[in-house]
């Protein structure tokens, strides 16, 4: 497996957990490939369509900190309201956006 691909396979283990201990079921596309990487669910009824990616930053010119590289969502995850969850593997923290 592709070191990038490791990568997000643990962004994703890493945001599965996060999911389950705000009490959400996850259920992951058994497709390898697709819009979304995880469906979250929970007893309330919210569904929560997410694409996985690990946590960037770049230090833009004459800026002295670091700031977070944001990607696009595709026009099919556009439509089906996917959100993005930014995945910190050295913290373990999660950003989803928006929120």
């Amino acid at each position: 497996m592709h070191r990038s691909h490791q990568k997000g396979q643990i962004s994703e283990t890493i945001l599965t957990e996060w999911l389950l201990q705000k009490d959400f079921y996850v259920a992951r596309p058994t497709a390898g490939q697709g819009p979304v990487d995880i469906v979250a669910y929970n007893e309330k009824g919210q569904i929560i369509l997410l694409d996985s990616k690990t946590e960037s930053t770049r230090v833009n010119t004459g800026r002295k900190t670091a700031s977070r590289i944001y990607r696009s969502l595709t026009p099919v995850q556009k439509r089906l309201g996917v959100r993005m969850a930014y995945v910190d593997q050295d913290t373990r923290e999660v950003n989803i956006v928006p929120r």
